[in-house]
């Protein structure tokens, strides 16, 4: 039984491709093929984890009560209009 074969011909106009090529290049020939497998179940960990994430918050929100808008109170520091005024007179 033949083993399964990939061909990576990376189009090096896009710079992921390009990028991604560097980063294969820079690894040892014998690493390589254990550096590939590595990095596309590392993507697959990452997909799993950002669609759990997603789930998670989905439910939270669907459960979640929301308040109306905090009323705004005035503000105790501000400068009095006079002082504007006496400032924009200068």
């Amino acid at each position: 039984m033949k083993r399964p074969q990939y061909v990576f011909r990376p189009n090096l106009n896009d710079p992921q491709h390009r990028r991604a090529w560097e980063l294969l290049q820079q690894m040892p020939s014998a690493r390589r093929k254990e550096f590939l497998v590595q990095s596309i179940l590392a993507a697959e960990q990452t997909d799993r984890l950002e669609k759990s994430i997603r789930k998670v918050v989905r439910e939270e929100l669907q459960v979640a009560t929301l308040t109306g808008a905090i009323p705004r109170t005035r503000a105790r520091d501000i400068i009095p209009p006079s002082a504007i005024s006496f400032l924009a007179s200068l």
